[in-house]
């Protein structure tokens, strides 16, 4: 039995895996090179497990482990599970715009292009929220941001800005940041951006309103740079992530978060522009 549940769970993660990159064929190397390798990674694991209980293997190897080994190895799976379920509330509870903001700004985070400078499903859904919020706040300034990735064929913002365009958005009123390459540079440019656009400071940039528009798992660990960073009135504006990728964006953005209070806890950083 406790076989049968191992293989189910390699075809399973080994599926998911596959899924993953036929839904993004543009991006094959950047999937492999990713956090959604994992799932490939998983999938060994339990091939692996498959094949030490079937051999009856594994029963000996558990009965080899001291009994303190265990425990500890148990206490670290519930610590990290918890850790894990408490990251996740605050991911799934950002401060988010009801429309009725008075924002100056407009923040279009990217999230990856194709090898061909496509957008994936993803950014697009992004794009599409930006377009309209932005006709609703038509007297806001906004910028799309994204640098050239590893894999990317140029940068991001450079496919972004005649994407947002073709929604009927002014392109006098669309800025392109193409030179950050993590959210961290996506709001440290984009401010810069905003204060030689209206010729203010960045301390007037930081003060003002501002709604930064990017996926739905996204959104929490977005405010809360932008906040670290400064930023002191920040709406988060959510696109809908493609049900395919929810599991593995989500799983992401836990690791991210958890990254992001390590660095705090630890460095300080990112601090105050």
């Amino acid at each position: 039995m406790l076989s049968l549940i191992f293989l189910i769970l390699a075809v399973l993660s080994g599926v998911y895996f596959v899924l993953i990159n036929i839904a993004s064929p543009g991006t094959f190397l950047g999937t492999i090179f990713s956090f959604s390798a994992v799932w490939l990674w998983i999938a060994v694991f339990f091939v692996l497990l498959f094949v030490l209980e079937r051999r009856k293997v594994l029963k000996i190897i558990c009965s080899r482990i001291s009994k303190r080994i265990k425990i500890i190895l148990i206490f670290l799976f519930f610590a990290g599970v918890f850790i894990s379920g408490l990251n996740l509330f605050f991911i799934c509870n950002p401060r988010l715009s009801d429309g009725k903001e008075n924002v100056r700004y407009v923040i279009v985070l990217g999230g990856g292009i194709t090898k061909d400078a496509k957008l994936t499903d993803s950014v697009k859904n992004r794009v599409r929220v930006a377009s309209e919020y932005f006709k609703a706040h038509s007297a806001a300034l906004v910028v799309v941001t994204g640098g050239k990735g590893k894999f990317s064929p140029c940068p991001e913002s450079d496919v972004l800005k005649p994407v947002l365009a073709s929604y009927g958005i002014d392109e006098n009123r669309i800025l392109a940041e193409n030179k950050a390459k993590d959210t961290i540079q996506n709001f440290m440019f984009s401010a810069k951006l905003f204060a030689e656009y209206d010729g203010i400071s960045m301390e007037e940039v930081l003060a003002s309103p501002v709604a930064v528009v990017t996926s739905d798992f996204h959104i929490a660990r977005a405010e809360r740079l932008a906040s670290r960073m400064g930023f002191s009135d920040v709406y988060g504006v959510a696109s809908k992530t493609p049900p395919l990728f929810v599991l593995n964006s989500y799983c992401r953005e836990i690791c991210s978060y958890i990254k992001l209070n390590l660095r705090i806890l630890l460095t300080g950083k990112p601090t105050h522009l």
